[in-house]
């Protein structure tokens, strides 16, 4: 209980205060003058020059000779003490004690935080939540991930998607033979080695496409252009003899080969030409049978290493998103960006660890006996030297390996793909129902916790200075505590691709970005959340006390206030700021229907 002088002088008692003393609310003020200016400017219920306050059982009390009935809208007390000094006190009428005709015992007890709102000292504390800054200078969030420890739902919904692939659209395909085949370069070899990344003896042969099949020519350093054929009729002139059947290792189908290209596209019967601007003798001119049956491609000379090649996606990692006031809703696990190439392959990225403001992609392929190519975004989670980015990419990369095979028309290799691919069906249902056990065993840890009291953190007891002392940011996390996490990849997303006609036939090739926000409703609760109690902080500072608008939340730990006075109020003070208090700019103290944006 606060100390309360023996008399008062130039007592007020005043209606029309909006707070009180559970003190989870208060007027905060720029200075004593504008204080004192609130408090005068309030019509009073009554006045008195003078009195002794009396003190009975611990209870503070003001005789007053009006009657109860004259009082009954009084709720608040401010008095001078102007024997001693001009220093105001104030004060909350806590009951009107009838006593008889014209005469009632007021009851009151000292404000401790308007009385001594600038004689303490705050110093730097352990703050719990606050209302932060919310945007940089350039129009993104203010990084604050702290967990909330709220309910965000249990599921996401896709709020935007936009797609990519290399070159518009092309395709490779790649041929892996075991000699090179009859016709490349007009001469018949048995064995060639090379160096594709790796010196090996294996023979590869490329030919970009598309769906629409429109024509298209590659042009060579030599500054000769190849007019590559079909796939189809690759694949005709190659299946005419068993000789060239007998002799491919693999068919399949990449959207990148790991050599950056350029593209000029025709129209009509004018072919698209494909550059590589890197291009160093890797590829020559080769064909496949002879006359009508010819078909033309490229021949993978050499290839000593696979280069990355990166690109921008034309949007700012945040646009798409739905549009929020409070600014933490664009992160994690509220929103997030994801990779997925609709083949069984994804990963996911907390925006504010993607250090460009744009989505950068670095993609990366190579050629070999089956598909690979990975993306990945740019310096993700990396903050070291720029040209090492390339390198660590793939610590977050989406690995696209979906085995985008072309059946070879041989019973041997037949059996062989057959037999790897139920291994590979196998392997995926062993992961789903690995992750399936793995999450009926979190709900039952959960449940059990839950069971066990102890769905939220326990808070330290503290003494029964102020009145309603609870927690009202505990007391809302209690009943919106976070359940489990949500599960960011569907069950059915690891069992997709490894299946070539599916996946090519319904469009699925290159990359998608998939923008994901929590559902509307929660998005919504928690934006109400925030704007009251702004967000966790847990840093040693001083709190921000009129950073925003019309009103700061702030909540401390054991804070840390000094201060020319009693040590009694001290205790009640550093109580209330542990406590979580609201402290308001506004006269309209309790809207919180105003906007209530950064100062």
């Amino acid at each position: 209980m606060a100390t309360v002088p023996l008399s008062g002088t130039n007592i007020r008692l005043l209606s029309g205060i909006p707070f009180n003393n559970d003190y989870k609310n208060t007027r905060w003020f720029t200075s004593k003058a504008t204080q004192t200016s609130y408090f005068t400017s309030k019509t009073p219920v009554h006045s008195m020059v003078e009195a002794n306050f009396q003190r009975i059982e611990g209870k503070h009390i003001i005789a007053v000779n009006k009657s109860t009935d004259a009082l009954w809208n009084a709720g608040y007390v401010m008095f001078q003490n102007a024997h001693y000094n001009n220093k105001w006190f104030y004060g909350f009428i806590t009951k009107l004690e009838y006593k008889q005709r014209n005469n009632t015992h007021v009851h009151f007890e000292i404000d401790v935080l308007q009385t001594w709102m600038f004689e303490m000292k705050f110093k730097p504390s352990y703050v719990v939540r606050e209302h932060r800054k919310l945007w940089n200078s350039d129009g993104t969030p203010v990084i604050n991930t702290v967990d909330e420890e709220l309910n965000y739902g249990t599921e996401y919904e896709t709020v935007d998607v936009s797609s990519y692939s290399h070159m518009g659209g092309y395709k490779w395909m790649v041929i892996v033979t075991k000699t090179p085949l009859e016709g490349e370069d007009g001469v018949g070899v048995k064995t060639r080695g090379s160096i594709v990344g790796t010196p090996q003896p294996l023979s590869y042969y490329i030919a970009p496409f598309t769906d629409d099949a429109r024509p298209v020519k590659v042009l060579l350093k030599t500054g000769k252009d190849v007019a590559i054929t079909t796939p189809t009729k690759i694949l005709d002139a190659l299946y005419k003899g068993d000789k060239e059947v007998n002799n491919v290792v693999s068919i399949f189908v990449t959207d990148y080969i790991g050599m950056p290209s350029t593209i000029s596209y025709g129209g009509g019967n004018t072919p698209d030409v494909i550059t590589f601007p890197k291009n160093e003798n890797e590829f020559s001119e080769a064909w496949i049978g002879s006359g009508f049956d010819q078909a033309s491609l490229l021949y993978v000379n050499k290839m000593t290493y696979f280069e990355p090649y990166k690109f921008v996606l034309g949007q700012s990692k945040y646009d798409g998103f739905t549009n929020v006031t409070e600014s933490k809703l664009l992160m994690y696990p509220y929103a997030m960006t994801v990779l997925d190439d609709f083949r069984g392959n994804r990963v996911t990225y907390k925006n504010e660890y993607i250090k460009s403001k744009e989505l950068s992609i670095i993609m990366k392929g190579s050629l070999g006996l089956s598909n690979k190519v990975t993306y990945a975004v740019e310096t993700y989670n990396y903050s070291g030297a720029s040209h090492s980015a390339d390198k660590f990419s793939n610590e977050f990369a989406l690995i696209s390996n979906p085995a985008n095979d072309i059946p070879i028309l041989n019973d041997f290799l037949a059996a062989f793909l057959q037999g790897n691919r139920n291994s590979i069906e196998t392997q995926k249902s062993s992961i789903v129902w690995n992750g399936v056990m793995g999450a009926i065993g979190s709900s039952i840890g959960a449940g059990a916790s839950a069971a066990s009291g102890n769905a939220i953190g326990a808070v330290a007891g503290t003494t029964d200075i102020v009145k309603g002392a609870g927690n009202s940011v505990l007391e809302m996390q209690s009943i919106q505590s976070k359940i489990k996490d949500i599960d960011n990849i569907p069950p059915q997303i690891t069992k997709m691709g490894s299946n070539t006609a599916y996946d090519f036939g319904n469009r699925y090739n290159g990359l998608y970005v998939m923008k994901k926000h929590i559902k509307h409703e929660y998005r919504m609760i928690l934006n109400d959340f925030f704007k009251m109690f702004g967000y966790k902080t847990n840093e040693v500072k001083i709190p921000n006390f009129r950073t925003r608008m019309n009103w700061n939340y702030v909540q401390t730990l054991n804070c840390n206030i000094l201060g020319d006075f009693n040590n009694e109020d001290i205790a009640e003070l550093k109580a209330i700021f542990d406590n979580g208090i609201t402290l308001w700019h506004t006269d309209d103290v309790g809207n919180y229907d105003l906007t209530n944006e950064v100062r």
